[in-house]
């Protein structure tokens, strides 16, 4: 036996080719759904004896590293990692991945969508027929606005592309300035500010650092151009919810649509839950069939790679090869 891995990702545990691809790799896959709320004391006797986890979010806390002595991957079937313990990882010699490359080009489509439904006001309408009103909805073109990204990466590049389609200027704020690349998508490189003073709609597309963390806030709201609009298909934790919601109800943001909270689930208590003017998606940018089968397959084939002494695709701590 290659090794026992422990699945908790919906994602991957309802991916025939992901663990076919496992099981024929001569892995012993066990599944088990997240306990909701979540519940670390279940989870650590969960990895007490495996050798691999494919989680959804769960926090992977020095704790249970400590717990999981057999543990050799933890594999992310998605882009974020800011619920693992990198550091804690590190010193137990653990490879963390993430599936990059594997859903960029549907979140960057679900962006496009929420930007457009957000925009004309689609969804008031729509309900407004269903119960049987006829409300229409004056709304406002995308068609040769100004869009700003803040993030560069995939997502942020696929955005651009797809804007590109509707005439729209697109600026960037990135750590990372690469103006040959910024200029081969049609992209202008800018500061935060001057970004938030010029755009019409601003788009978040950065990973959650103690640098991104509350990067909308009310100062950085007070930049935007008046009836501008936000939309969020990163983390939640990039914006101060309270504040946000302050300036759609205000009139100062015409509006905003975020597909991630700070705190996620049926039972969320975020702001901005119910605040005419904002949209709010249960994070499912990413959830398109395709990208779903990418990332899974992505996942497991990292899990199998680590175990076999292989460097796997997506590793976020290469610094556990070099100390070895």
């Amino acid at each position: 036996m290659l090794g026992k891995i422990l699945i908790t990702a919906k994602s991957v545990s309802s991916s025939p080719a992901a663990l076919q691809y496992l099981e024929s790799s001569g892995c012993l896959v066990e599944l088990q759904a997240p306990r909701s709320p979540f519940d670390e004391q279940w989870l650590l006797e969960q990895v007490r004896d495996v050798d691999g986890l494919i989680f959804s979010m769960e926090p992977v806390t020095s704790r249970l590293l400590e717990a999981a002595s057999r543990l050799k991957v933890i594999a992310r079937p998605g882009v974020g990692y800011e619920t693992v313990d990198i550091a804690a990882a590190t010193r137990k010699g653990v490879a963390v991945t993430i599936a990059a490359g594997t859903n960029h080009e549907s979140v960057a489509d679900f962006t496009i969508g929420l930007l457009v439904l957000l925009s004309r006001g689609i969804l008031g309408a729509a309900h407004s027929v269903q119960q049987r009103h006829w409300q229409q909805v004056i709304g406002t073109e995308a068609w040769r606005k100004t869009l700003l990204l803040f993030g560069f990466g995939r997502i942020g590049r696929a955005v651009a592309q797809r804007a590109r389609g509707f005439d729209m200027r697109v600026l960037a704020v990135t750590r990372h300035r690469d103006e040959a690349l910024a200029s081969d998508v049609g992209v202008e490189l800018v500061t935060l500010e001057d970004g938030l003073a010029r755009a019409d709609f601003v788009s978040l597309h950065a990973p959650l650092t103690a640098e991104t963390e509350s990067l909308i806030n009310k100062r950085t709201l007070a930049l935007m151009k008046p009836g501008a609009y936000l939309i969020n298909t990163a983390r939640g934790g990039l914006v101060d919810e309270e504040a946000l919601a302050q300036a759609v109800r205000e009139g100062r943001l015409a509006g905003a649509a975020v597909d991630v909270l700070r705190e996620q689930g049926a039972s969320s208590t975020s702001p901005l839950i119910g605040v005419p003017g904002i949209i709010v998606t249960p994070h499912m940018a990413a959830l398109a069939r395709e990208a779903m089968g990418r990332v899974a397959l992505s996942a497991a084939h990292s899990v199998v790679a680590v175990l076999r002494g292989e460097r796997p695709a997506g590793l976020i701590n290469p610094e556990i090869y070099g100390r070895a």
